[in-house]
């Protein structure tokens, strides 16, 4: 019974990343910050996947006495799936790196508590709302930069304490508004906050 339910729940799991793979080729736009644009880093999360799902199937199914061949493949598809989360990591900083700084005006911002769950249960975290104005290629747009941003979770990473928080915002917006953006040239709408 254990077996069937062990299989059932790893089936559901290939079901789920076959449709997210099929999602990420054929969506159209990029991810925000540069994510998930190389063949290389699908390819690899692809196999670390797999790889990591077969070799859970093998350790759940002892009737078949395929344990070894079940750890080999987690001891395999493991690391290569953490490998290609910092490769992708990587090639999204690098290709930022090549994003224009231009000057802008914060018109807008705000600072919210939220409540994020760790390994110690629920923590309240700091998390910055900021709206800016900028000129960029003859055009003016208003932008919703990011603040905190952390390649590898893809997402803007949380201020321990409202202090830090209020720190690392004074360092990176003048008193008057403005502020330095890393624009992304294919679509200006996607940008970071940098040093003023």
């Amino acid at each position: 019974m254990i077996a069937w339910f062990a299989i059932l729940v790893i089936g559901c799991m290939v079901a789920a990343t076959a449709v997210i793979a099929i999602i990420n080729l054929t969506r159209k736009e990029p991810k925000p910050m540069g994510t998930e644009n190389s063949p290389l880093v699908f390819f690899l999360s692809m196999v670390g996947v797999f790889s990591f799902l077969a070799g859970m199937a093998f350790i759940f199914l002892p009737a078949h006495d395929h344990q070894k061949a079940g750890l080999a493949l987690l001891g395999i598809g493991f690391p290569i799936l953490l490998g290609s989360i910092f490769l992708n990591a990587q090639k999204a900083k690098s290709e930022r790196s090549t994003w224009p700084v231009v000057t802008a005006r914060c018109t807008g911002r705000q600072l919210e508590m939220r409540a994020y769950w760790s390994d110690g249960g629920s923590v309240d975290g700091w998390l910055w709302k900021v709206v800016c104005e900028v000129d960029y290629d003859g055009s003016h747009y208003v932008v919703h930069p990011k603040i905190h941003w952390n390649d590898t979770a893809q997402t803007d990473r949380p201020f321990h304490n409202e202090e830090l928080a209020q720190r690392f915002i004074a360092e990176r917006i003048s008193p008057n508004g403005e502020c330095r953006l890393r624009v992304n040239p294919a679509n200006p709408l996607d940008a970071e906050l940098v040093g003023i």
